[in-house]
């Protein structure tokens, strides 16, 4: 697990400084902890794990000792050292010490032990003396744990209230990209997230120049592959399109519905990417057709729309809406759910994919843990 765990060294700094104006005894194994973390940051972890050791041999009580040697353990591999280690931190800190239940919960992942990861990330999150910071690394700890454990809604829902606690957490980020590209197939919304991603973390780091030189490249030729495999892409006549278009907006504006619809899908057959020929169609369909099949021929058109153009959130929503009405409540789903990847605040799209899930079946429990997600978010009060 890849998430900022830095609060035990400066939990470890902290007790430095109140043992010095305390005033504490040479044999206190102050030295030693201060001469452990030194060899830590300088990435000597063997030597930072005797070190620590010897400091607890002087102090067994040390708090910070404990935390440190169980972090340096953890780096080591060394997972059931780490996880006495933090347990006996655990102990004389109190179940309130949200520092230490962080680390406890990352052991626990390491060592498979997801439930106990889940509840004590989660123990975190919801901590109300614990920081948005550190309440936003929990959230991203249980969402890792959520996306090992194949239960992809639950982990995006972690990631994103983790970004709503601190936008400039990287990690949550990057694990949301990876969450959209591997399990969900959200290209564009994961090609998004990389891109905030290599924004946030350190330039130099193994992974940013990983996702800079691999991972937002390859997302890139993904996505033009699909557009290029796109049935009827090879025989696109931009121009003959365009005039189409002219032609059809023209009948749009002077309210001749049957006209525009016959142009629009001559454009839309022209050029079968043109977002403006298959969303002109949709409209005059609309218009034109209220039937049954009228309005599963609009729902396709936007559904196209969505398609080609990800980002146009308030199409999602109408193609959604015309899905659920139809009872295509699936594809509904799926559509609202492509909605919050591209606004994740978006109420409108939130409910939708709520109401979606309830009638699919099987769904209650992700239905309920947007309906908490909702829940977190806090309307902007409108002018």
């Amino acid at each position: 697990m890849n998430i900022s765990l830095s609060s035990a060294l400066r939990f470890a700094a902290a007790a430095s400084v109140a043992a010095i104006i305390t005033g504490c005894e040479p044999d206190d194994g102050r030295a030693e902890l201060d001469a452990g973390r030194a060899a830590y940051e300088a990435q000597e972890i063997k030597k930072a794990v005797k070190l620590f050791e010897k400091s607890l041999k002087l102090a067994p009580d040390r708090i910070d000792a404990l935390v440190c040697l169980a972090r340096a353990q953890l780096d080591l591999g060394e997972l059931e050292e780490a996880r006495k280690a933090v347990a006996a931190a655990e102990a004389l800190a109190g179940p309130g010490d949200t520092d230490v239940k962080t680390l406890a919960a990352q052991i626990a992942w390491h060592l498979k032990d997801y439930a106990k990861a889940a509840k004590l990330f989660g123990e975190v999150a919801a901590a109300k003396d614990a920081s948005a910071s550190l309440q936003s690394q929990a959230m991203t700890g249980l969402g890792i744990v959520h996306l090992t454990c194949d239960e992809r809604d639950l982990a995006r829902i972690a990631f994103l209230r983790a970004i709503r606690l601190d936008r400039r957490n990287a990690a949550a980020w990057y694990h949301l990209g990876l969450l959209y590209r591997d399990a969900f197939g959200y290209l564009d919304a994961a090609l998004e997230q990389f891109n905030v991603y290599v924004r946030l973390d350190v330039a130099a780091s193994p992974r940013v120049q990983k996702v800079l030189r691999t991972i937002i490249p390859g997302l890139s030729d993904s996505i033009r592959r699909a557009e290029a495999d796109r049935p009827g892409a090879s025989r696109r006549n931009s121009a003959a399109c365009a005039a189409a278009l002219s032609k059809a907006e023209e009948a749009e504006k002077k309210g001749n519905w049957k006209t525009a619809a016959a142009k629009y899908k001559e454009a839309h057959e022209l050029d079968a990417l043109s977002v403006n020929a298959a969303l002109g169609l949709a409209r005059a369909i609309e218009k034109t057709d209220t039937s049954n099949a009228g309005r599963t021929r609009a729902f396709e058109c936007y559904r196209t729309v969505c398609q080609l153009s990800p980002g146009k959130t308030p199409v999602f929503l109408k193609a959604g809406k015309l899905a659920y009405d139809l009872g295509r409540y699936g594809e509904a789903a799926e559509i609202y759910s492509r909605a919050v990847a591209a606004t994740p605040s978006n109420i409108d799209a939130i409910d939708g994919l709520i109401r979606s899930l309830q009638k699919t079946g099987g769904s209650q429990k992700i239905a309920a843990a947007y309906q908490k997600y909702r829940e977190s978010i806090k309307p902007i009060k409108k002018k």
